[in-house]
């Protein structure tokens, strides 16, 4: 289950999410970028601030049964949610259903995949889940005009550097590093200087 995982890992999807930043602007659509680009942000953000808040008191709070919501499940929604969006624009009904049963179906095996692991538990994994939910709403608000992307052997070309770098991210850092110590070591620091856990 670790390697379905690591398809939601932080290492993994930041650098792709920056070289699908990179191949918008250059290619595609400009708006499609920073529309892409606040979605992003606004996840990582949600994410960061949540897991610091449950966090603060080392734990031992929780919010209907959420210590720490996945941020891999929150950042693959989003990152897979939005790919789905941007290659179901301007299509057939059959080939948008595709596309985001098959980001669906993905999200939900990383989901589960990190709740086998005992990193989260399904509540924690819904709490992400929904985070990115709201990111991919963002995404489709402030894309305001829908560009179809082409699929022509052109558009392969120009993405293929930035599969690489997906693909190299996935095989070489995946599962290597974690930003959870940082998180909980900030959290406690804050919950310390407030003095939030009497």
């Amino acid at each position: 289950m670790n390697w379905v995982s690591n398809f939601g890992d932080i290492a993994v999807l930041l650098p792709a999410s920056l070289g699908l930043i990179a191949f918008l602007a250059w290619f595609h659509s400009r708006q499609d970028a920073a529309a892409y680009a606040a979605a992003a942000a606004a996840c990582l953000t949600a994410a960061l601030f949540a897991k610091l808040a449950l966090a603060a008191c080392g734990g031992r709070h929780s919010l209907f049964g959420v210590e720490s919501p996945s941020g891999h499940a929150a950042f693959a929604a989003t990152f897979y949610g939005c790919l789905a969006a941007l290659f179901g624009a301007g299509r057939t009904i059959g080939w948008r259903l595709a596309l985001y049963g098959g980001a669906a179906a993905l999200i939900l095996l990383i989901g589960a995949s990190r709740v086998a692991l005992g990193a989260h538990n399904a509540r924690e994994v819904g709490a992400g889940v929904l985070i990115g939910a709201m990111s991919i709403a963002l995404f489709n608000v402030l894309r305001v005009k829908s560009e179809r992307l082409e699929l022509t052997s052109r558009t392969f070309v120009r993405m293929s550097p930035f599969a690489a770098l997906y693909a190299v991210c996935l095989l070489l850092l995946a599962d290597h590093w974690t930003i959870e110590p940082f998180i909980d070591s900030i959290a406690a620091q804050v919950g310390a200087n407030m003095h939030l856990c009497r």
